[in-house]
């Protein structure tokens, strides 16, 4: 839906709202650009753009300013990110933890009050401090207009699709060339739940990005404006698999452009950069002081004239990790299940330097650890962990494999009951299971969603039913990694509860169990776009996991 909101720029209230926030001293330097849009395009990885056909964006680095290497915030979902974004602040700062987030629905308050329950925003910022500027916003995922006050913006625009979106900005630039906009793309977000990321699919949809954004930048040219227009492209996350919202720094790391006359050409930042840094640049380059409460820094060392912070530490630089085969499939951790026969495996090093060492103890590796020369066999259980070095120092994090070698030759039945259950439309929470009948019922080797046949992909849930055999009694320590929402029951006692509507995000518990048979129970569902579980152990002499199937038999 497109729908104009005139604003209420009244002098008392924008007076108040400014007051409370609190402003940074010194003032801001001179006015460096007279237009700036940002453009947010959702799910873009580094790996995207470099690998998809972006001949924009390229060109954009080209001449401009440019890190792979910047960073969103904890987690790695799209509401906590895009707010960090506009808001200058981190979650801890705005209260966004998650894409439920509504004004007045919150785990805790924003620490400073803006306007109507939102944290103070660019929006607001601007607005409070040139009310008579038009700022704008155009956005393609509804849940990203639930991120601010929707009065400090002159133009709100929600697009139904990607093209709309795109053709809604470039008809506001040319009609009201805006002193500030922001266009939100979600298209490539779409494609990594739906396909995966490093698909063919999702490196075509940040092609077609890549495409609308051309558009959009074309349109400061038509409106007589791109002389005096910053953009800023960025994005709030990455992903692995189908999914995000873990700790990887595939889902962590994002690119960061700036592009105009202002800014300087070809050149690769090396310094730290982080999401809430991009509104802080904005405001800086329009000449708007920046809130004491925004933790963002403005980019400086990206506009012509500009020195740039002194830093006493450098951005740190990592190769990319080793690529462990038979690798996972969608969010599937490399490795994987082979049942009554060993497991072959092998290390790739998808750069043009160093060499890989590595573990099969779930120890990091060092310089004194094997050096990879060929194909490793595999005859039990056993935790892969491989490192690039170069030049003798680790230059890479450690990737992890999870091999699992299940016995079915012994007498005892293996594995674990599962049934299927079809939800309702757009479920955010598990289903009371009771009230409902199962689909489909079988048993499955493990818990998890791996090679699980499900009636349909969305609106569904799993429940899984077993037994856990103990060896030695301890403190164990189990976790659920899911997209959606999942919980793990031992003895009927809730320990792992990681339900809700989001990425796949790992969530833990413990419990004290005894030698036997423990009943274990995992439920899972999926509302919409991309899917799976994994479930996790450590205890006495196991380090941490998938949980092992030799210990499971069905009930």
């Amino acid at each position: 839906m497109n729908t104009p909101i005139q604003r209420l720029p009244l002098l008392i209230a924008l007076l108040a709202s400014a007051a409370s926030a609190g402003f940074a001293a010194p003032a801001a330097a001179a006015q460096k650009a007279r237009h700036v849009i940002i453009i947010g395009v959702d799910g873009l990885s580094p790996d995207g753009l470099m690998k998809a056909d972006t001949p924009v964006l390229r060109d954009m680095m080209k001449r401009g300013s440019w890190s792979l290497h910047a960073r969103g915030v904890m987690p790695t979902t799209s509401g906590a990110n895009w707010a960090s974004m506009i808001n200058g602040a981190g979650p801890e700062q705005h209260g966004v933890t998650s894409n439920d987030w509504k004004v007045g629905e919150f785990n805790f308050p924003t620490a400073v009050a803006g306007s109507g329950g939102f944290f103070p925003s660019i929006f607001q910022v601007l607005t409070d401090q040139k009310p008579d500027w038009e700022v704008g916003s155009v956005y393609e995922w509804k849940g990203f207009g639930n991120l601010y006050d929707h009065r400090f913006v002159d133009y709100d625009a929600h697009g139904k699709d990607e093209d709309d979106t795109a053709t809604l900005a470039v008809d506001y630039i040319k009609a009201k060339r805006p002193q500030f906009l922001f266009v939100h793309l979600d298209l490539v977000d779409h494609a990594g739940h739906a396909h995966g990321h490093g698909t063919p699919p999702y490196y075509a949809s940040v092609a077609k990005a890549d495409q609308l954004i051309g558009r959009i930048r074309q349109a400061t040219v038509d409106a007589g404006i791109a002389g005096e227009t910053v953009i800023l492209v960025s994005s709030d996350h990455g992903g692995v698999g189908k999914g995000h919202g873990g700790e990887s720094l595939a889902e962590l790391e994002i690119p960061w452009i700036a592009y105009g006359e202002a800014i300087k050409p070809d050149l690769q930042l090396d310094l730290p950069i982080n999401t809430f840094d991009t509104a802080a640049t904005a405001a800086w380059l329009l000449d708007a002081k920046i809130p004491y409460a925004w933790l963002g820094r403005p980019v400086t060392l990206a506009v012509r004239g500009e020195k740039g912070p002194e830093q006493a530490y450098r951005s740190s630089s990592f190769y990319a990790s080793p690529v462990i085969e038979p690798a996972g499939d969608g969010n599937a951790p490399a490795g994987g299940l082979f049942v009554n026969r060993p497991a072959t495996l092998t290390l790739r090093n998808p750069n043009a330097v160093g060499e890989i060492r590595y573990t099969l103890d779930n120890t990091i590796p060092t310089t004194g650890s094997s050096l990879y020369a060929g194909p490793v066999e595999i005859t039990r259980n056993t935790i892969v962990r491989a490192t690039l070095f170069v030049s003798g120092q680790p230059a890479s994090v450690p990737a992890t494999g999870y091999f699992r070698i299940l016995d079915l030759k012994g007498a005892e039945t293996r594995g674990v009951t599962y049934r299927t259950y079809l939800l309702p439309e757009g479920p955010v929470r598990l289903p009371d299971f009771s009230r409902l009948e199962p689909a489909t019922s079988g048993i499955a080797h493990e818990l998890t969603t791996d090679g699980l046949t499900l009636p349909r992909g969305d609106s569904v849930a799993v429940a899984f039913d077993g037994y856990l055999h103990i060896a030695t009694a301890g403190a164990y320590n189990f976790a659920l990694a899911s997209d959606d929402g999942s919980k793990l029951y031992i003895d009927g006692k809730l320990v792992v509860d990681n339900d809700g509507d989001h990425g796949v995000i790992m969530a833990n518990g413990g419990t004290t169990l005894q030698p036997g048979k423990h009943a274990i129970r995992v439920e899972w569902f999926n509302g919409g776009g991309g899917a799976w579980l994994g479930a996790y152990f450590e205890g006495p002499g196991v380090p941490r996991q998938f949980i092992d199937p030799n210990r499971l038999t069905p009930r």
